[in-house]
């Protein structure tokens, strides 16, 4: 049984195809990053480790490309995918279609320099946000991948001002994502500017990433919130979340995250209080996010008779609202120096994936042209992937609350008493789920994208690119 008809999908020719780019690269960033996850396991087993010449602290260096791959790369590649879609639905997408392709081969080029110095001899930083390696090419392609995402990003905009409703009640909330995006990126380079002649060191790349990067946290939660009401959209057959509810949301995401660029102007970027005061702003992530649920929910509980709970984007959208909110419950008792920090994170990261997984299968695969496959697998994946998130961040938070150590293992936690051996193993249990959830994705998607089944569309007129209606 294949999944339920398309929503829309892009006329055949090159828009259609620079989706299936930017899929396809979001799609690799997380199978190059469980690569990434294997080699580091590889490099800690006793007669591997002894038998393989790894690299100089290959742990710490490899560990930088799987977060940055993860996280950053997939994110921004989601988002890139969001603003191929815009772009492709404007009447004048084609005009600038060069320029996006220009913009996937940067952001490849730039992924591809990421994760090349994890195999040669720079020196590994583990910061916040975005961790690195001390070697020009991881700079250079830092620097790419981000024009690369840039580029996308600007053809989005410039496609909202010609026609400023393409993604209907979504709008909002991902062209505050694009924006964001922009001020973000004017972010980092503030910090480089103001850290000029600092030697270049953890505290350097700290304070780098610190400001641009919790500014990426409110475009990961436009992004996020788009994509839950797509999925509510799909569940319930028309609109959860109305035009206005999605306004409402997208400005208190948009002041929140621009906030942040004033704290360049006010704090010295060498102090405590700069780094406080991008600390502090995550409580602004809080209020647009509980609006639209409650908007949202309010809605389907009048509308509950007509929803489907059960199919793919009813259990996508359900799994990513609750390890959201579990991950954002946690926040709440962080202090940063134990594994409560990381369970929080990873359980709001848990919860964003999810919401980017459901849309790939109802709406991304299908504007590429390609077909999901089966929607039992693709509902099992995600509830695979949910239950075992879910389990490793409460095993990871539980043991926390014992003393764990955060990023130094079996410091201040005894694993041998009775609770000790039940955190860890839930932990380790979730672990294994989440990880063959997220390789089941990485296998529907890769198949899909690969030429899996091809969904219908129309064909390309000259470089005007329409999507066709809503079939769904």
């Amino acid at each position: 049984m294949l999944m339920a008809p398309a929503f829309e999908t892009l006329p055949q020719g090159s828009g259609r195809r620079l989706m299936r780019g930017w899929a396809a690269l979001a799609v690799a960033s997380l199978a190059l990053a469980g690569l990434f996850a294997v080699l580091l396991v590889l490099s800690r087993m006793p007669v591997v480790s002894e038998m393989v010449p790894w690299p100089a602290a290959f742990f710490e260096k490899g560990l930088v490309a799987h977060v940055a791959l993860s996280f950053a790369v997939w994110f921004l590649a989601v988002l890139a995918c969001f603003a191929q879609w815009v772009a492709a639905s404007s009447p004048a997408g084609g005009r600038t279609q060069r320029l996006g392709e220009a913009g996937l081969v940067l952001a490849v080029i730039g992924t591809v320099a990421i994760i090349t110095p994890a195999f040669f001899d720079g020196e590994p930083t583990l910061n916040n946000y975005i961790p690195v390696i001390i070697d020009p090419v991881f700079y250079g392609g830092l620097v790419l991948f981000g024009l690369g995402i840039l580029i996308a990003v600007l053809r989005m905009l410039m496609a909202f001002a010609r026609g400023p409703n393409l993604l209907g009640a979504g709008t909002p909330l991902i062209m505050t994502a694009g924006i964001l995006f922009v001020a973000s990126m004017a972010g980092f380079v503030l910090a480089a500017l103001r850290l000029d002649g600092v030697p270049v060191d953890h505290d350097f790349n700290e304070r780098l990433m610190w400001g641009g990067g919790h500014m990426l946290q409110f475009v990961n939660l436009a992004m996020m919130l788009t994509a839950w009401g797509l999925l509510a959209e799909t569940m319930a057959a028309g609109s959860l979340a109305g035009l206005r509810l999605n306004r409402w949301a997208a400005g208190l995401a948009f002041v929140g995250g621009l906030a942040g660029i004033g704290f360049f102007g006010i704090f010295d970027i060498q102090t405590g209080e700069f780094l406080q005061a991008f600390t502090d702003l995550q409580y602004a992530l809080a209020p647009p996010a509980l609006l639209f649920l409650g908007g949202a929910a309010w809605a389907g509980w009048r509308r509950r008779d007509a929803v489907d709970w059960t199919g793919v984007a009813g259990l996508s959208l359900i799994s990513s609202v609750i390890l959201f909110a579990v991950g954002g419950a946690f926040g709440l008792f962080v202090d940063g120096a134990d594994t409560r920090t990381p369970a929080h994170y990873h359980g709001v990261i848990g919860g964003i994936n999810l919401a980017f997984v459901g849309l790939f299968y109802t709406r991304f695969l299908p504007l590429a042209g390609r077909d999901a496959g089966s929607a039992k697998l693709a509902s099992w994946q995600i509830v695979i992937y949910a239950v075992g998130q879910l389990l490793f961040v409460a095993g990871m938070f539980a043991a926390g609350g014992m003393g764990q150590a955060r990023k130094v293992a079996g410091v201040g936690f005894d694993p041998d008493t009775a609770a000790g051996k039940l955190a860890a193993g839930i932990q380790s249990g979730g672990g294994g789920l989440a990880i063959v959830g997220g390789v089941l994705f990485i296998y529907i998607a890769a198949k899909a994208l690969l030429g899996g089944n091809k969904t219908s569309g129309p064909e390309q007129k000259g470089d005007a690119e329409t999507p066709s209606q809503s079939v769904g």
